[in-house]
């Protein structure tokens, strides 16, 4: 079976992106252009104020940005990203970051990533921009297996 340049890019960062299994997170789905990521906040996620850190919600809209951005096989690499709190997510809260492209030109993408707790309330709001390396950057280092 020949996988889709999706499946590889999927696998790539599922396979060498470190924080996915660190954090404990799930990859939900992944299409061109688009990905959804999931984790339950932890006791390893907590801040000082027993919340989920800042930083564990924006390594989770993080990891979805990179699946989308880089999806089309393009290698998308972070020039600009901003994140909203809107509310705190407790322990055991599921958490879904659910990433889409508004625009992927030639040399620059734009995402956004809606983070939202299991009963579809607004946690957090991502937004990034992406500097887009030529077509074959990705899959000439998915086939050669360097990173």
């Amino acid at each position: 079976m020949n996988e889709t340049t999706v499946e590889k890019v999927r696998s790539h960062i599922q396979k060498h992106d470190r924080l996915i299994e660190i954090f404990g997170m799930d990859i939900d789905d992944v299409q061109e252009g688009r990905a959804v990521v999931s984790m339950t906040v932890g006791p390893d996620h907590l801040n000082a104020a027993f919340i989920c850190h800042g930083a564990a919600i924006y390594a989770l809209a993080d990891v979805a940005f990179a699946l989308a951005g880089n999806s089309s096989g393009k290698m998308a690499l972070a020039l600009e990203c901003a994140i909203n709190y809107m509310r705190p997510a407790e322990p055991g809260t599921r958490l879904v970051a659910e990433a889409a492209a508004m625009h992927q030109g030639r040399q620059t993408g734009v995402y956004t990533v809606n983070i939202r707790d299991g009963q579809g309330r607004n946690v957090a709001f991502f937004k990034a921009t992406a500097f887009r390396v030529d077509a074959a950057s990705l899959p000439e280092k998915l086939s050669s297996g360097t990173k």
